[in-house]
């Protein structure tokens, strides 16, 4: 053999990537096999959390029916007392997701001038539950509603 094929044969320079390399995916591997074990654990305590999660109920036992928050559309006969009593408890059951875009269209609505006398009674009961919550902004529902004693803007229109 030509002694380049010798010195090459007998150079240990590369010996140590091939451990390294060996190493590696053997390291790779049991992440691998790892990852496959932990996921069925995860899978279980996520699921766990979920079920836990949806059972347990927030209490908005807080939320109660502010009359005051009615009595300028009643004093215009805008609205009944009942009324208010009734799309209060309704409002009262949606989600802050729901009363927030609630609101949002019902401004817009108001706004607009497109929105009916027989609306205003859920549109101000959306109002007291955010209010209440403390969902929307008091500025806002000060405003348009007229929760802090001012002149509800809502009247401009009807």
């Amino acid at each position: 053999m030509s002694a380049a094929i010798l010195r090459f044969l007998a150079d240990e320079r590369g010996a140590v990537t091939v451990d390294w390399t060996v190493l590696s995916a053997a390291a790779v591997s049991m992440a691998i096999a790892s990852a496959g074990v932990i996921d069925d654990g995860i899978d279980a305590l996520v699921g766990e959390v979920d079920a836990q999660l949806r059972s347990q109920q927030m209490s908005d036992n807080f939320v109660i029916h502010l009359s005051g928050h009615f009595e300028d559309a009643i004093e215009e006969q805008l609205m009944t007392i009942e009324d208010g009593e009734y799309y209060f408890e309704y409002a009262n059951t949606l989600m802050n997701h729901e009363i927030i875009d609630g609101l949002a269209m019902g401004i817009e609505l108001l706004e607009g001038g497109a929105l009916s006398e027989d609306d205003l009674p859920l549109l101000i009961a959306l109002g007291s539950v955010a209010s209440q919550r403390n969902i929307v902004d008091d500025a806002t529902l000060d405003y348009y509603f007229g929760f802090d004693g001012s002149d509800p803007a809502y009247l401009a229109y009807f």
